[in-house]
């Protein structure tokens, strides 16, 4: 059975909360789901599973969630080969660089040789309301990972 692991970084709660709609649709296709804080895990852990979810809101001018950048780092030459990634994020399509931190982590995982499963999931505005967009996307993702 494969190991799937959510690691999130949270400022406002929004992210987390994604996580967890996002760990429900897993465990609804059947796999079990770690759920991480990203201070709480280290990138070489990523490799003890077989589906890596990474998420992040974007700050600034695109940037990474402050507690993100750290671990971001950590996952320079990191390989990921073998396992399957994607990444999420909350955002709001105001700004220029909507859910920018997205396309970064997604980014990071190719460049750590993950095979990108699912195309980010980006949500714009209020997370609750994207509760059933992101199970799905969860499902979708654990999924694909079973194949």
């Amino acid at each position: 059975m494969p190991k799937a692991i959510i690691v999130y970084g949270s400022t406002t709660g929004n992210t987390e909360l994604l996580a967890g709609y996002i760990s429900e649709g897993i465990k609804e296709a059947g796999i079990d789901a770690t759920v991480r804080n990203v201070t709480d895990v280290d990138a070489q852990d990523l490799t003890n599973y077989d589906l890596v979810l990474l998420g992040s809101s974007t700050w600034g001018e695109g940037e990474l969630q402050g507690d993100f950048i750290y671990f971001y780092d950590q996952m320079e030459g990191l390989s990921l080969e073998g396992k399957k990634g994607a990444a999420f994020g909350p955002g709001d399509s105001a700004y220029d660089m909507f859910c920018e931190a997205v396309n970064l982590l997604e980014a990071r995982l190719k460049d750590c040789g993950a095979e990108i499963i699912a195309p980010g999931l980006k949500i714009d505005g209020d997370v609750d309301a994207s509760e059933d967009k992101a199970k799905q996307w969860g499902k979708q993702a654990a999924s694909v990972a079973i194949a």
